[in-house]
């Protein structure tokens, strides 16, 4: 019974084992399976993935954005021991987190293969894992750069140079910016006016030190052609550039200025040639076009300080060929122009100068000129008074190489001056002077002697019509008076010219000159007042004084209607110009009480420039005075030759 009975139970119980089979295979079927078949289908994903990135195919936009397996996990970089492995990740694109593509993996190599340190050894393996994708970067680095090493340097430093290349030191050899090293290298010659500086040669030693051969452009010869008169001795005197020196552009411009300041040559050109001899240098050519030079003049025309005048010369610049010059000039006036007849007197004037001057003294680099001169005229310093001079002088100059554009020279002075009367007794008492002072005015002169050095800084783009530059000098001298007074001065002198435009210039002069010892005479005392001084007054008619101030600001234009006559090349030199003068005397002379000089003025005017062969610019001013003085000093037109400054 008992087994009757088990087995009773056991199929009862058979029923509900089947259904919870049946319930297991269900939870399978809905559960189980799909997870297993997801562990099977990824794996074949990624088996699939990793067979299409060993293809070299890409696999961008096969599955959605944001599936792990299409992702980049990590980028490996191997093989960079020098160049900074975040300088290298910041040329990349593909980084964690962004989809794989085959197209910007080749950009990033490109990127990194651009930046010069690496050979053509570049590799990028891509693996696929679970994760996503595993980038390995190889790179190869080109040799180091250990130091650097310069031949055939001679201006240049060593130290220059290697400061170009100096960020090139301790990384791979990179061509870019050695390229880059040498472009800025030739670029700082030619900035400093080396055109010729060039690099001809770069190798590496097995140590890694780049070897840099430059070729700065020296000068193997120096030849003068077209020269028939002129010794070849005055052109190579005059250049600054020598054989085996370095060429400079700049020198050989500053060299070329200097030659047109000879007035010996119409036109002066250089020409450079590769040397027959040693074709790693160059041989300069000089060639020149001389002028007619050696001609006697006879001129005449008016100033307003001599009036009416004609005269008689020879000059010739370039005398026996040496670059010599040789000048003699005679001269008659008519008398000064001017309203006032109470102050100046009414007399002819006589002048007669002799001068010769030579670049090279003795073969050397020392300047020399010398000078006599006679001078029978009308004082300007003492009112009425008529003024006879009688001397002679001699400088010496010299270019100072180690500071450029600066010169300096010493000069020596000898004169005998000589005062008489030239006004009438009417014109004395109507300035109540009496016979005693005027005596005394008239006995001021003597034998002088004067000795003085001067430092002078000439950077103007032309001598006769500058545009641009400096020309300043300072001055100081003793005067030692024979049976009179000595006494000592310093003058400081600057001028600055800008150009504005391609035909407007701008030009400034501030003089400064006074006394250091005891007072100058009244007839060498600084003057003020008329062409060469503040204009729109008499010559003198400001004054005198042992100490003076003076400016001028200057705006030359070219006249555009004669600048285009090119058949007539002085009316090309026509200039027009406005201008303010202003001036004062400090340490006035009595002189001024007695004529009731004013000691200070200014003005304002127009004029026009014209240049003349063979004389030079001539000047026609117009100025109206700001500061009211006697009529009789004023005057409002004035003529001249040269520049005022």
């Amino acid at each position: 019974m008992q087994q009757t009975k088990n087995a009773s139970h056991i199929r009862r119980s058979m029923p509900s084992l089947r259904w919870y089979g049946v319930f297991l295979l269900a939870f399978f079927c809905l559960y189980a399976s799909p997870f297993y078949a997801s562990l099977a289908s990824a794996q074949t994903k990624v088996t699939e993935i990793q067979n299409t990135l060993n293809e070299g195919s890409s696999v961008e936009g096969d599955i959605p954005n944001y599936d792990k397996s299409i992702t980049i996990h990590h980028v490996y970089i191997e093989g960079n021991t020098l160049v900074d492995e975040a300088r290298l990740r910041n040329m990349m694109t593909l980084r964690p987190s962004v989809v794989y593509s085959k197209t910007a993996l080749q950009t990033d190599l490109k990127r990194i293969y651009e930046l010069g340190y690496f050979t053509e050894q570049m590799k990028a393996v891509p693996k696929a894992t679970k994760d996503g994708i595993v980038i390995y970067i190889t790179v190869e680095e080109n040799a180091p750069v250990t130091g650097i090493d310069i031949k055939g340097n001679q201006v240049l430093t060593d130290a220059a140079i290697e400061k170009i290349f100096a960020d090139q030191i301790g990384l791979p050899q990179n061509i870019d910016a050695l390229n880059a090293g040498i472009a800025e290298l030739e670029k700082k010659y030619m900035t400093d006016g080396y055109i010729l500086a060039k690099v001809v040669d770069i190798s590496d030693t097995p140590e890694g030190t780049l070897v840099l051969k430059v070729d700065e452009g020296v000068i193997d010869s120096i030849k003068v052609v077209g020269n028939r008169k002129t010794k070849d001795f005055v052109v190579t005197k005059n250049l600054i550039l020598k054989t085996g020196d370095v060429y400079n552009d700049t020198t050989m411009n500053d060299d070329l200025k200097r030659f047109f300041s000879l007035q010996a040559f119409d036109d002066v050109r250089r020409v450079l040639t590769p040397s027959a001899k040693h074709p790693e240098k160059y041989d300069l050519v000089v060639e020149i076009d001389e002028k007619r030079s050696g001609a006697f003049s006879l001129g005449g025309g008016i100033d307003t300080v001599t009036g009416f005048f004609g005269s008689v010369g020879y000059s010739d610049p370039n005398f026996l060929g040496r670059g010599e010059n040789l000048t003699t000039q005679i001269g008659v006036g008519s008398g000064v122009i001017g309203r006032d007849t109470r102050t100046q007197a009414r007399t002819p004037t006589y002048q007669i100068d002799l001068g010769w001057s030579t670049p090279y003294l003795a073969g050397t680099d020392n300047a020399f000129s010398v000078n006599l001169f006679g001078r029978d005229l009308q004082s300007f310093n003492v009112p009425l008074a008529l003024e006879r001079r009688i001397g002679g002088g001699a400088t010496i100059s010299r270019a100072i190489q180690r500071y450029n554009n600066v010169s300096a020279s010493l000069g020596l002075k000898v004169e005998n001056v000589a005062l008489r009367e030239g006004g009438s007794d009417s014109n004395l008492a109507f300035f109540n002077i009496s016979p005693t002072e005027r005596a005394r005015e008239l006995s001021q002169g003597g034998t002088f002697v004067s000795l003085g050095p001067t430092i002078a800084f000439d950077n103007r783009n032309n001598r006769y019509d500058p545009t641009s530059g400096w020309f300043n000098t300072a001055s100081v001298g003793g005067t030692l008076g024979l049976g009179a007074d000595s006494y000592g001065t310093a003058s400081l002198n600057l001028r600055k010219y800008i150009k504005l435009t391609k035909s407007l210039t701008l030009g400034w002069n501030g003089q400064l000159s006074s006394s250091v010892f005891n007072d100058i005479p009244d007839f060498n005392a600084f003057r003020l007042g008329g062409p060469y001084t503040v204009r729109g007054y008499q010559e003198g008619g400001l004054g005198i004084g042992s100490g003076q101030a003076l400016t001028t600001v200057e705006l030359r234009s070219k006249f555009p209607l004669f600048g285009k006559l090119k058949d007539v090349a002085f009316l090309e030199t026509l200039r027009v110009v406005g201008f303010m003068d202003a001036g004062a005397l400090f340490n006035k002379s009595e002189v001024n009480t007695l004529f009731a000089r004013k000691g200070s003025g200014a003005s304002i005017g127009a004029g026009v420039r014209l240049t003349i062969p063979g004389v030079g610019p001539l000047r026609f001013d117009y100025a109206i005075p700001l500061v009211t003085t006697n009529k009789d000093y004023q005057q409002n037109f004035s003529f001249g030759v040269g520049q005022k400054f």
